[in-house]
C-alpha cells in the first residue's frame, strides 16, 4: 500500500497479514520550500536565479517604529537604511547597493500588494532639512512579508523605475479555518541614547574670559571680561521631555473558508517626540479579501486607510529650529524672566521656539487595489488589477508675534493642502505548464499608471493677536499660489522561467515602458535583463557529499532605469504665469526645451551562489556585483546672458560594485533552540564621468568629482596645531595666527591657506561595510532576540561643533554654548594639544572654526539595535479562557551604541535624501532608545 499525505514523501509498505502497520513520512523539503514575492507572482526560494532578500512578518512584528523601512534596517545584506533624525515620522534613507544617482532620486521602489506607491514628501512649509516619510504611513504590523530585489535581473520587470532596487511589500491574508481574533499592545517610554557635555555657566565665563585675555596678548587691546554668572541654564533640559512616550494598539481578525477569506485590522500608533510640543499619532484600518466566484474566476482587494497627526518642529539648519538652538545657547542667560515672559537670548530662544508656534501637519491616505483572476484554460491565467494611492497633505502654521519667527512679521501663518496621486491599470497572462523535465512559467502584461500632483497654499502676516490664527484673521496676504502637475507610463513586460530537470534554471524578463516626461524620440525605453542558475547539488557527482544539502550558482545581467528627481515636464519649453508687473498679469519663459533628455541607465552584472550544509542547519549566499549608471540626470548651470540659470540634461556616470554575504545556522535545536542570522556588504561608489570631468560644490562641505565616491567631503585638512610663533608662516602670522592655533595643510604651497587653493578630499559618507546579526534564542515558552547593526568606515561632519563655540573656543563664544570635551583638550601651551587649538576671540578664532577635517569624525558604529525577550503561557493556561495564545514581552531599542563620534547619534543626517550631502551633522535631532512593554492575545 502507498501513504501519502500533503507536504511529505509517499511511502509504500507491503500490507501483508499485519493488523497494524506504522509509516513515518519524511518532509518533502521541495513542497515546503519558501515560496517568495516577485515581481508579478510569486517563486520558490530554491528557484530564484537573481539576488531576492527577504524579511518575514515575525521578524519585525511589534518593533516600536513608525515606519517599515526603519524595521528592515539592517536585516538584508547590501541595503543600507539610514534613520538620519530622531524626529517622529521622520525621513529615512534606503539605498539598495550604493547610491545611484546624484539628482534623480536613489530610494527603491515600493509596491505595496502589486501597486507602486508614492515616496515624496509634499509638504510646503519650511523645516529646515527634516522631511516627512510617506512610508510611515503603512501599518508595520499588517505586513506579511517584504522582499527585496536587488539585482537587475529580478528587478528590470519594472524597467524605468527599478534602477535603485525595488521593495515589494505584502500584507497579510486571510486563512481558511477557524476566525481568529489578535489583540497586540505595547507601551512605553524614549530617552536619549547619548548625552553629550557642555560647560556649565562657570566653565564658560571661565574659557570666554581665557579667549578674550589671549586676543588682547596677542593684538595689545583692551576688550571686556564677562562677571560672574547670575544664571546656569543646561538649555537641552529646557527644550527637551525627561522621557517621551510611545505607544501601540492594534486589533485584526483573520479567517475565511475555501472560498472567501478575509484579514481585517485597525491600529493606533502614537509617538511623542523628545521635543517639547513635537508628537506624532497614526491611525490605520485594513481590509484584504479574497472569494473564489467560482472554480475558474476568484476576485479580491487589498485595501489600506490611514490618517496621521504630525505635530512638528523646525529640524536642523534653521536659525528657529528649537534643537540647534538648545546646544548652541549661552548657559549664563535664562530661558524666562522672572515675571514668567521669556528671555530674550543672543539666539533665539529655544524654548519660546518649541512652545510659540504651531506645525500641524495632517496626512489622509488610501492605497490598495481590486482585482479578479480568470483561469482560461488548465496553467493559463488572465488578471486584471485596478488600484492606486491617494495621499492628501494638509498642514497649518502659525507663528505669534511673540516668536522669534513672526516677530519681524507680527505674526506669521500659512494654511496649505497638497495632493500626490497614482492611478494603476495592469493586465496580466500567466501560464505554466510542464514537458517531462522542462518545467515552464511564463507572464506577458500591460500597465499603465497616471500620477497627478496639486499644491495650494497661502500665507498671511500682521495678525491682531495670538488668539487669531487662522489665515482670514491676517491683515495682510503677502503670497499665496495653486500648481497641478501629471505625468504617466505606460508599460509592455513579460517574462519566461525555465526549469530543467531541477538543476538547469533560466529567466528572461524585458519591459518596455513609455513616459511622458519625454519628448517623442526618447519617450520609450526597453529594460532586458537575463539570469541562470545551475542547482549543482543535483547532479550526481556530488550525491557522494552527505554534508552538502543545497549548491546553486547564479549569474544575471539586465538593464534598469530611473527617471525620479526630474519634473514632470523637464524636458519642454516651459512658460510660466505669475510675471507680473504694475498690477498688470505676465507670463515669461522659465525652462530651455531638451528632446534629447531620456532615463538613467543602470547596467548591473551579478554573480552568486547559494549553499546550505547539515540538512540547511547552514545556508548562506554570497554575491558579487558590478553597477554601471550612465546618463545621469543632472542640471547644468547655464549663463545668466541666456536668460536661464539651468538645464536638466544627461552627464556624467556612477558605479557601484561590492560584495554581499548572509548567513543563517541553527546551532541548537533540540528543547534549547538557537539560530544566527549574519549579513554584511562592502561596496565600492564612486564617480566616474561628469561634464566635462568638472567637479562641483553641493552644500557645504561636499564635492563631486570624478573617482570619488558620493558624498566626498572637500575640506582644509588639518595637520595639527602650531606650538610656538615660529612655526607659523609670516603670510599667516600677518593675519593673527599665533601658537596654539590651527595648523592646515598648506596644498598649492604659498605660505597662506585660503578656502580656494587649499582645500582636498579628506573622507567619505560611504561605509566601507556595514550589515547587521541576530540570535535568537527560545526554551519552552521564553524567548530572546538579540539584533545588532553596524556600519564602518564612513565619515560625519560634525557641523554642530563648526557652529556652536566649540569651534573656534571663544571666537564667538558670547554667543554660543562650548562643547565640554573640546575646552577640556584645547591648546593652553606647547605640547599641550595637537589636535585642538586655544580659546581665542577675533581673527585667530575665526580662522580656527574653518571648515576644515578638524570637525570630520569617524561615524563607524555597532549598536544594539532591538532586544526583545517574551513568554508565550503554556496552551494548558490560556484554554482555560478560552484564548488561543497569551504572550508578554519588553523590547528595547537602540540601547546601547559604541562609536568614536562625539556626537549624540553618528547616523544622523542633515538631509538624508541628498545623497551628496548625507551625513552632515547640523545639530539634527537623535534617535532615541526607547523600552516598551506588550502583550499578543490571540482569541
Amino acid at each position: 500500500m502507498v501513504y501519502r499525505f500533503v507536504g511529505y514523501l509517499a511511502a509504500e509498505r507491503p500490507v501483508g497479514n499485519a493488523s497494524e502497520i506504522n509509516v513515518a513520512l519524511e518532509s518533502d523539503t521541495k513542497l515546503l520550500e519558501e515560496v517568495v514575492v516577485v515581481g508579478y507572482g510569486t517563486q520558490e526560494r530554491r528557484d530564484i536565479t537573481g539576488s531576492v532578500a527577504s524579511v518575514k512578518s515575525d521578524e519585525i512584528q511589534n518593533i516600536p517604529v513608525a515606519g517599515l523601512d526603519q524595521a528592515i534596517q539592517g536585516r538584508i545584506a547590501g541595503v543600507n537604511v539610514t534613520s538620519s533624525s530622531g524626529t517622529p515620522g521622520g525621513g529615512i534613507s534606503v539605498r539598495v547597493r550604493g547610491t545611484s544617482s546624484i539628482s534623480a532620486g536613489n530610494d527603491p521602489l515600493y509596491v505595496v500588494d502589486g501597486v507602486p506607491v508614492s515616496n515624496s514628501d509634499i509638504s510646503q512649509g519650511g523645516f529646515g532639512n527634516q522631511q516627512i516619510n510617506p512610508l510611515a504611513e503603512i501599518n508595520p504590523n499588517d505586513i506579511e512579508s517584504i522582499e527585496v530585489l536587488k539585482d537587475a535581473s529580478s528587478a528590470a520587470i519594472y524597467g524605468s523605475r527599478a534602477s535603485n532596487g525595488v521593495v515589494l511589500i505584502t500584507t497579510k491574508k486571510g486563512k481558511a479555518g477557524k476566525t481568529q481574533v489578535d489583540i497586540d499592545a505595547y507601551a512605553g517610554v524614549q530617552d536619549f541614547t547619548k548625552e553629550v557635555d557642555f560647560l556649565n555657566a562657570t566653565e564658560y565665563t571661565s574659557i570666554v574670559n581665557e579667549a578674550r585675555q589671549n586676543y588682547m596678548n596677542d593684538t595689545g587691546k583692551t576688550i571686556g571680561l564677562l562677571g560672574a554668572p547670575a544664571y546656569n541654564t543646561n538649555w537641552i533640559d529646557e527644550v527637551t521631555r525627561s522621557t517621551a512616550s510611545i505607544s501601540n494598539l492594534q486589533v485584526s481578525v483573520r479567517g475565511g473558508d475555501e472560498k472567501t477569506k478575509f484579514y481585517i485590522s485597525g491600529a493606533q500608533f502614537k509617538q511623542e517626540g523628545i521635543i517639547l510640543n513635537n508628537e506624532y499619532e497614526r491611525k490605520n484600518l485594513r481590509l484584504n479579501l479574497d472569494h473564489a466566484v467560482s472554480s475558474k474566476i476568484k476576485i479580491g482587494t487589498n485595501l489600506g486607510v490611514s490618517r496621521s497627526t504630525n505635530n512638528r518642529i523646525i529640524g536642523d539648519n534653521n536659525i528657529f529650529a528649537p534643537w540647534p538652538n538648545a546646544l548652541q545657547s549661552r548657559p549664563d542667560q535664562p530661558a524666562f524672566n522672572e515675571d514668567g515672559s521669556y528671555f530674550a537670548t543672543q539666539r533665539n530662544n529655544p524654548v519660546q521656539g518649541a512652545l510659540e508656534p504651531e506645525y500641524e501637519t495632517t496626512i489622509f491616505r488610501v492605497f490598495g487595489n481590486v482585482y479578479g483572476n480568470y483561469e482560461i484554460l488548465p496553467g493559463l491565467n488572465y488578471r486584471l488589477s485596478a488600484g492606486g494611492d491617494w495621499y492628501n497633505n494638509k498642514e497649518f502654521q502659525y507663528e505669534p508675534i511673540t516668536s522669534g519667527q513672526g516677530f519681524g512679521t507680527k505674526g506669521y501663518g500659512l494654511a496649505g493642502n497638497g495632493t500626490a496621486s497614482n492611478y494603476l491599470i495592469e493586465n496580466t497572462f500567466d501560464y505554466a505548464k510542464s514537458f517531462g523535465d522542462l518545467n515552464m512559467t511564463a507572464l506577458v502584461g500591460y500597465t499603465f499608471q497616471e500620477f497627478v500632483t496639486e499644491r495650494q497654499y497661502v500665507e498671511g502676516t500682521d495678525f491682531p493677536s495670538s488668539s487669531f490664527r487662522y489665515i482670514t484673521s491676517a491683515a495682510k496676504i503677502p503670497s499665496g499660489t495653486s500648481n497641478w502637475t501629471s505625468s504617466a507610463l505606460e508599460s509592455y513586460l513579460g517574462r519566461v522561467n525555465l526549469d530543467y530537470a531541477d538543476k538547469y534554471l533560466l529567466s528572461l524578463a524585458i519591459r518596455r515602458d513609455g513616459s511622458s516626461k519625454f519628448s517623442e524620440d526618447n519617450k520609450y525605453g526597453t529594460f532586458p535583463s537575463v539570469s541562470v542558475g545551475w542547482r549543482l547539488s543535483q547532479e550526481s557527482f556530488m550525491q557522494d557529499l552527505s554534508f552538502l544539502s543545497d549548491l546553486k550558482l547564479r549569474a544575471s545581467y539586465g538593464i534598469t532605469g530611473n527617471q525620479e528627481g526630474i519634473g514632470d515636464y523637464a524636458a519642454m519649453a516651459l512658460i510660466n504665469g505669475g510675471q507680473n508687473y504694475n498690477d498688470q498679469s505676465g507670463i515669461a519663459p522659465s525652462q530651455l526645451p531638451n528632446p534629447n533628455l531620456k532615463w538613467e541607465q543602470t547596467k548591473q552584472s551579478n554573480v552568486g551562489l547559494d549553499f546550505g550544509f547539515l540538512g540547511n542547519r547552514i545556508s548562506a549566499s554570497a554575491d558579487y556585483f558590478i553597477k554601471k549608471t550612465d546618463d545621469l540626470l543632472l542640471s547644468r548651470p547655464l549663463p545668466r546672458t541666456s536668460g536661464y540659470t539651468s538645464i536638466t540634461e544627461n552627464i556624467g556616470s556612477l558605479e557601484n560594485k561590492g560584495f554581499e554575504f548572509a548567513v543563517s545556522t541553527k546551532n541548537l535545536t533540540g528543547a534549547f533552540k538557537w539560530t544566527t542570522d549574519f549579513n554584511i556588504a562592502f561596496i565600492d561608489n564612486k564617480v566616474t564621468k561628469l561634464n566635462n570631468d568638472e567637479p562641483f560644490d553641493r552644500g557645504f562641505v561636499n564635492r563631486v568629482a570624478v573617482g570619488q565616491p558620493i558624498g566626498a567631503f572637500y575640506l582644509l585638512e588639518q595637520e595639527g596645531v602650531y606650538q610656538s610663533n615660529d612655526e607659523v608662516p609670516e603670510k599667516l602670522f600677518a593675519k593673527g595666527v599665533r601658537a596654539g592655533d590651527v595648523k592646515f595643510r598648506d596644498i598649492n604651497g604659498d605660505g597662506d591657506i585660503t578656502t580656494g587653493a587649499d582645500r582636498t578630499f579628506v573622507g567619505s559618507a560611504v561605509p566601507d561595510y556595514f550589515g547587521g546579526i541576530t540570535n535568537n534564542f527560545s526554551y519552552k515558552g521564553f524567548d530572546l532576540s538579540v539584533f545588532f547593526q553596524y556600519s564602518v568606515g564612513n565619515e560625519v561632519y560634525a557641523m554642530w561643533k563648526e557652529l556652536d563655540g566649540a569651534g573656534n573656543l571663544g571666537a564667538g563664544a558670547n554667543n554660543n554654548a562650548i562643547a565640554k570635551d573640546e575646552a577640556d583638550d584645547r591648546w593652553t601651551g606647547a605640547g599641550t594639544s595637537n589636535s585642538v587649538p586655544r580659546a581665542v576671540y577675533g581673527a585667530a578664532g575665526s580662522f580656527n572654526a574653518q571648515r576644515s577635517s578638524r570637525f570630520l569624525e569617524d561615524g563607524s558604529y555597532l549598536r544594539l539595535k532591538t532586544l526583545n525577550f517574551g513568554y508565550t503561557l503554556p496552551s494548558s493556561v490560556v484554554d482555560r479562557v478560552g484564548l488561543r495564545k497569551v504572550r508578554l514581552y519588553a523590547t528595547g531599542q537602540n540601547l546601547f551604541t559604541f562609536t568614536e563620534y562625539s556626537g549624540f547619534d553618528p547616523e544622523v543626517s542633515s538631509n538624508a535624501q541628498d545623497a551628496v550631502t548625507a551625513a552632515n551633522d547640523q545639530a539634527t535631532l537623535p534617535q532615541l532608545r526607547s523600552f516598551t512593554l506588550g502583550v499578543n492575545i490571540g482569541f
